[in-house]
């Protein structure tokens, strides 16, 4: 059995801990699979980024630290926006390009969201830096890199939770489902540069493509 080393960003997640639970369960692949939560691993952090990365040497990069602010721009907080760019869109930049220096045939899996290409008033730095997520994983294609673009949906999460505590279960896909689909890109089930965007609408299709 071929062994796999895989680094999850934002570790403490509920999808960081499904996929790293399904990953767990492949039966022809030992998945060695690092969860680092912001203590361990500060995405926005360059130098720690980069001694991180020279000291674990990964197969397999899953960008999936993020951060969120429900706020309008005319409040002005930019440095809270500033931090939410920082986390999302250039903590991708660092880790990847971290992670490739060690490891040029590194695959990428960056974790989107729906949010990136659909508007949501007072989502702006989030949606802005997850768009910008999935035209980085287009351009990094374009490069010859393997990398793809797995964007949630809905999806039912602590954090989700914190943000809408009121929200109904059942209307949110299980982290579960949407991590089966990474497995599947990790298998390369899909093409490098594409943006698959998931949600409880169509994950079971896609789990049995």
């Amino acid at each position: 059995m071929k062994s796999v080393k895989v680094i999850i960003t934002g570790g403490k997640g509920d999808i960081a801990q499904a996929i790293a639970n399904r990953l767990g369960k492949d039966a022809e692949t030992h998945y060695i699979v690092k969860l680092p939560g912001k203590d361990e691993l500060d995405v926005t952090d360059i130098e720690q980024v980069n001694a991180y990365f020279q000291s674990e040497r990964p197969d397999i990069l899953i960008n999936n630290a993020g951060a969120i602010l429900l706020e309008g721009i005319e409040k002005n907080n930019i440095e809270a926006h500033r931090h939410v760019i920082d986390v999302n869109l250039t903590g991708v930049f660092a880790c990847t390009g971290a992670a490739l220096q060690v490891n040029p045939k590194l695959k990428v899996v960056n974790i989107g969201s729906s949010a990136g290409t659909k508007v949501h008033g007072d989502w702006s730095s989030y949606c802005a830096s997850k768009a910008a997520v999935i035209m980085a994983t287009a351009c990094w294609a374009e490069e010859g890199i393997d990398a793809i673009c797995i964007s949630p949906g809905r999806a039912l999460t602590k954090m989700r939770k914190s943000m809408y505590p009121d929200e109904n279960p059942a209307t949110l896909m299980h982290p579960e489902d949407f991590a089966i689909i990474v497995h599947q890109a990790i298998n390369g089930a899909y093409k490098a540069g594409i943006n698959l965007d998931v949600n409880l609408s169509n994950v079971t299709s896609l789990i049995h493509e």
